[in-house]
This record gives C-alpha cells, sequence and structure tokens, in this order.
C-alpha cells in the first residue's frame, strides 16, 4: 500500500512539474520544436532564390538547401529561440488564454492546425515571395531617388 501510496504522490509530483507554467503546456501540446523546423523549412524558396541568382543546377541547389538544413539544425540555439517565444507568448496572453490554447490544440481541429501550419507557412512564403518578386520593379523605382540622393552606385 505504501509503495502504491509512494507512487502516486511521485507521479502527480512530477506532472505538476512537467509543466510549471501553462505556457510550457502549451509548447508541448504545440510541438513547438516540430514547428521551428517547419518554419526553418519554409524559408526554404529563399535558396531557390539563391540557387536562381548563382546558376545553380538542381543538385546545387539542392547542396545549398543541406547547408542551410545543416545550419539550423546543428548551429542555431533551438533552447533559447523557445525560451524567448515563450517569454513573448507570457507577454501576450493571460495564463487562462493559454489554458483555452492548450484545449483548442488538443481538439481534432486543433491537431490537425498544428500539423498542417508548416506547411502553410512555407506555402504563404513562397506566395509572398512570388508577389515581391513581381513588384519588385516598383521598389527599385521608390530605391532609385535614394540611392541617387546618397550617392549609392
Amino acid at each position: 500500500m505504501k509503495t502504491i501510496l509512494a507512487s502516486v504522490i511521485i507521479f502527480f509530483g512530477f506532472s505538476i512539474f512537467a509543466y510549471s507554467e501553462p505556457v510550457d503546456e502549451m509548447f508541448e501540446v504545440m510541438n513547438m520544436e516540430e514547428q521551428m523546423t517547419g518554419g526553418a523549412e519554409a524559408m526554404l524558396p529563399l535558396v531557390d532564390q539563391m540557387a536562381v541568382q548563382f546558376n545553380l543546377d538542381n543538385k546545387g541547389k539542392e547542396e545549398l538547401k543541406d547547408i542551410f538544413r545543416t545550419w539550423f539544425n546543428e548551429d542555431i540555439d533551438k533552447s533559447k529561440i523557445i525560451r524567448e517565444i515563450k517569454k513573448v507568448y507570457k507577454d501576450t496572453f493571460t495564463n487562462s488564454e493559454m489554458i483555452k490554447l492548450v484545449e483548442f490544440y488538443q481538439t481534432p481541429v486543433g491537431q490537425k492546425f498544428i500539423q498542417k501550419t508548416p506547411e502553410l507557412m512555407k506555402i504563404g512564403a513562397q506566395l509572398g515571395m512570388d508577389e515581391a518578386a513581381v513588384k519588385q520593379p516598383e521598389l527599385m523605382a521608390r530605391i532609385k531617388p535614394f540611392l541617387e540622393r546618397h550617392n549609392i552606385k
């Protein structure tokens, strides 16, 4: 009996410490590290643009993407970023709101939202870059007077 009671106390004790704050539970439910990787993948269309500028073939483009992936996976301090993002979430949402978000993310629709977010980010980034490329002449027309005023060639 004492063993069972001790096990229950230990289990609940660890459960309490596992999510010391609602933001911790929310990040766990959201698979935030996976979301970060998806966000990094969403930025790879920038590499496509670099590949065009560097006149790379598909093999070269894929090699450049691998360099970016390795940089992200090996050099970026994801734990630091997550700590900083948690601060932003804590400044943006109350504990009560985060608890409600956790409840949403635990629903089938919430899980689908989490699963699809990296793909949606990638599509959104590509749409934004496509529109920016189309509108680049307008940007250059706006920048030209600035460059001329500052004697930049």
